[in-house]
């Protein structure tokens, strides 16, 4: 073979080769959140303030959005524009024609946060596996027999802080606690009373969803405890750790706190669900 032809296949073989660890990069940077999101139109319903900083957001979307949500935690993809992506769980139960939300404001989703009822918005399909409580806490498949050595869950445990109350919202009102034999017990963290969401829906929870409210404000008397939820469950206690089973969403220091005590009390870690 002529120097010259050995030197051409060189150079095509150099240009398609990539480095093993420039292929991971891209190979990382292309998997994302999984595939391309599935957007569609939806509509602004309604938009109004839910607490201090958080707009309580209802939109009229595809049927076959609505369709698609079924369990309590899963979450679509919200924008408009060339305006980024916003992730928000769904904070009412599944089974509605619309879809609500509680979103915090930030400059980042002023743009949504600040549309009025009429307003248009592209909506993603839904996403997530949500709180999978139908196993963790019915044992659907034969769970309490194979993972949790007999002990049906009796007690249930709602655990939020700040906007995390919206996918814990969509558990209460989807009936996870509605038939057990003890009520379940929210705590729901924030700063101060202006700051929590839903007050107007608690009396309705303990009512018709069998859940008792605890708030815990960081920053203000007036609630069941002041201080953090984590140091507020460690202070009422765990009855029968061995039968209880929690949903938790909020911030990832408060998640792991949360874990680490319920785990110390003797709580199956995987009866501790998050929605992501």
């Amino acid at each position: 073979m002529k120097l010259t032809a050995v030197l051409l296949l060189l150079t095509r073989w150099a240009a398609a080769w990539v480095p093993p660890q420039r292929r991971a990069r891209a190979t990382s940077l292309s998997m994302g959140w999984g595939d391309p999101p599935v957007w569609s139109e939806a509509t602004i319903a309604s938009n109004d303030e839910a607490c201090e900083g958080h707009r309580a957001v209802t939109l009229e979307v595809p049927d076959e959005t609505a369709a698609a949500f079924e369990t309590p935690g899963q979450y679509v993809q919200l924008t408009l524009g060339e305006e980024k992506p916003g992730f928000y769980a769904i904070a009412s139960p599944p089974g509605g024609k619309q879809l609500e939300f509680l979103i915090k404001e930030n400059e980042g989703n002023a743009y949504l946060t600040s549309l009025k009822p009429g307003s248009a918005i592209k909506c993603s399909e839904v996403s997530g596996k949500g709180y999978q409580s139908k196993e963790h806490f019915g044992g659907d498949g034969g769970a309490v027999a194979s993972q949790y050595d007999g002990f049906a869950c009796m007690n249930v445990l709602f655990v939020a802080g700040g906007s995390g109350i919206a996918p814990i919202r969509s558990c209460i009102e989807g009936g996870v606690a509605a038939g057990l034999p003890r009520p379940a017990t929210l705590y729901y963290g924030a700063r101060d009373p202006a700051a929590a969401a839903y007050a107007d829906k608690h009396a309705m929870w303990k009512k018709e969803f069998n859940v008792d409210v605890k708030p815990c404000y960081s920053q203000a008397d007036g609630g069941a405890y002041r201080g953090y939820v984590q140091d507020a469950m460690a202070s009422f206690g765990v009855e029968v750790p061995r039968n209880t089973g929690a949903c938790v969403c909020g911030p990832k220091d408060m998640f792991v706190a949360v874990k680490e005590l319920l785990m110390g009390k003797g709580v199956f870690e995987t009866r501790i669900l998050s929605n992501f």
